[in-house]
């Protein structure tokens, strides 16, 4: 797992918020809420594991201690999180025989 962190402005004035990556807070908050979708009603691990090979973004709040966090693995978004939460969404890969 690598993190990266790179001061991101955001379309509102008040905001402090911060990201990884190239991609705007906006982006993250998209993918973040993309798997949220895809795993509704699946089973979760117990445990989080980032996926091996996987790279995170994060979005952090300055005005409080929560971020948001994405795992990318080959270019697409496989987990979610909300680590200080405790929240952790991981998208089961499909099997192919």
């Amino acid at each position: 797992m690598h993190t990266r962190n790179v001061n991101v402005k955001t379309a509102a004035q008040e905001s402090s918020e911060r990201c990884e990556s190239e991609i705007t807070a906006e982006q993250i908050v998209d993918l973040f809420c993309w798997v949220m979708a895809a795993t509704e009603g699946e089973l979760q691990p117990l445990i989080f594991e980032p996926p091996v090979g996987s790279y995170e973004l994060s979005l952090i709040n300055e005005n409080c201690i929560d971020y948001l966090s994405v795992w990318i693995l080959d270019g697409y978004p496989v987990a979610a999180a909300a680590p200080v939460d405790n929240f952790f969404r991981t998208i089961t890969p499909v099997s192919i025989n």
